[in-house]
């Protein structure tokens, strides 16, 4: 009926992925080993089976510290994820009965409470909307890249009166530093900023180690100065914005879109089909929302997240963060 598998049976993870047809980053079993150094715990993968169909579900399960007794919460990675449903009699009987299978599970595993960040490109919250509390966040934009090829309306890519602005391909390692410059710099103008989204050098260092060629740099120059970067992801058919930094001041203005344009271009022209940009939550990073919603040739896919409690007595007793919290930490900003 059921399986979960960990995180170091690299092949059998690999071989439901493959069986369900998902070659996507964030499911990726280097992707979680990268994403527990941002949530120490055990990655594990939920696989259920049945003559309705199959769900998969990869996640991290994170002890809850400072209990007498031994608790334990579960959360997909920074990103996206969730359950993904592949269908073959009723869509209906089969999520309900993996709900059913998967609370019994958690109750018999002591695991209180699940974060999800579903998968706005896979859709896959719609599967749940009748089971669980989603949250919409907000729109996500993507380019389709065939599309954006065609587009004769493409904006040129320096205006000839401004300083001309040159989009590099850097080394994920060598010019790490140099990021994390641009990084830490626009992290700090944000107000109110989170520190679990404060990324650490441990963290990339991670990502550098574990992704390998699926992880990319690029970075925009204005008189030989780095002005703008931004890390992808690229695996399958899409290209995922994964972390970006941008200098402050007028010198900046118009090297994100420029810089965005030519990760397109690269994307396009090494056979990817998609280049999902994000989003952003609310308006904390309104400068940029303008931009990647005008780049975008699909229509917005809402990022949804949902909490759910599988032991209510106990989640009361224990000091569990407001909803408004939980939307901080879980929004991938």
């Amino acid at each position: 009926m059921y399986e979960v598998i960990s995180i170091q049976e690299g092949m059998r993870w690999k071989e439901i992925l493959d069986l369900m047809r998902i070659r996507d980053v964030y499911y990726s079993s280097h992707y979680f080993f990268s994403a527990l150094s941002l949530d120490p715990g055990e990655a594990l993968m939920f696989y259920y089976s049945d003559e309705d169909g199959s769900i998969v579900y990869p996640y991290i399960k994170r002890r809850i510290d400072g209990e007498p007794l031994v608790y334990f919460d579960i959360t997909t990675p920074f990103g996206y994820g969730g359950p993904v449903v592949r269908e073959s009699g009723d869509p209906i009987a089969l999520v309900e009965k993996f709900l059913e299978a998967f609370s019994g599970y958690c109750r018999e595993e002591r695991i209180i409470a699940e974060y999800i960040r579903f998968h706005p490109l896979f859709g896959n919250a719609a599967y749940f909307e009748k089971h669980l509390k989603l949250l919409p966040l907000y729109e996500t934009y993507t380019i389709d890249l065939a599309r954006f090829l065609k587009d004769s309306e493409v904006p040129a890519l320096n205006n000839p009166e401004e300083p001309v602005i040159e989009v590099k391909k850097l080394g994920t390692v060598r010019h790490m530093f140099e990021f994390l410059v641009l990084y830490y710099s626009e992290v700090r103008r944000r107000e109110e900023a989170d520190s679990y989204y404060f990324f650490t050098e441990d963290y990339f260092e991670a990502l550098i180690s574990n992704m390998g060629p699926i992880l990319h740099l690029f970075g925009a120059y204005r008189d030989k100065k780095l002005i703008s970067a931004c890390y992808i992801l690229a695996e399958g058919n899409t290209v995922y914005q994964h972390l970006d930094g941008t200098l402050e001041g007028e010198e900046a203005t118009g090297t994100t879109e420029i810089l965005q344009l030519k990760i397109a271009e690269w994307g396009a022209d090494n056979n990817m089909a998609f280049y999902h940009l994000g989003g952003d939550f609310k308006m904390e990073k309104a400068q940029i929302l303008p931009t990647k919603k005008s780049l975008a040739n699909l229509q917005p896919d809402m990022f949804y997240i949902c909490e759910k409690i599988h032991n209510t007595s106990v989640y009361k007793e224990l000091n569990i963060p407001e909803e408004t919290d939980t939307i901080k930490r879980y929004r991938n900003v």
